[in-house]
């Protein structure tokens, strides 16, 4: 499994089709497929915690990274990952069950990641 993350609209996106240019690829947004090409991306985390709002943002965490690593097992999987804290913590109950929960699951996959790359306004930088 390989992450790319950074801001909102900061050429994560960019970046990885630069790298998969000549790859065929399936992409999904706030969702993760049971089945898929040889490559999968895999964005908008925010869309997919709220799928589970009903649970813990721990189990969440769990739930979700059980199923892109059981899935990375079979294809390639990227994941663009949004940073969305930055130490700020949002008044609305659900926007801060969203940071949490983004948070929990970033923790986890970074944690499993083969690598990850940071971009910051068009600037890569490897972190692992």
């Amino acid at each position: 499994m390989h992450i790319v993350f950074g801001g909102a609209y900061n050429g994560k996106r960019q970046y990885v089709l630069a790298q998969l240019a000549n790859e065929s690829y399936e992409e999904y947004s706030g969702e993760i497929p049971n089945e898929a090409c040889k490559t999968v991306i895999i964005s908008n985390f925010e869309q997919l915690v709220m799928k589970y709002r009903q649970i813990d943002e721990l189990e969440v965490a769990k739930t979700i990274t059980a199923q892109i690593t059981a899935l990375s097992k079979q294809v390639k999987v990227i994941c663009i990952c949004n940073d969305i804290g930055r130490g700020i913590v949002p008044i609305d109950k659900d926007e801060r069950f969203i940071r949490d929960a983004c948070g929990r699951v970033y923790q986890a996959l970074f944690k499993e990641a083969e690598s990850i790359v940071r971009i910051w306004y068009g600037i890569v930088e490897q972190i692992k």
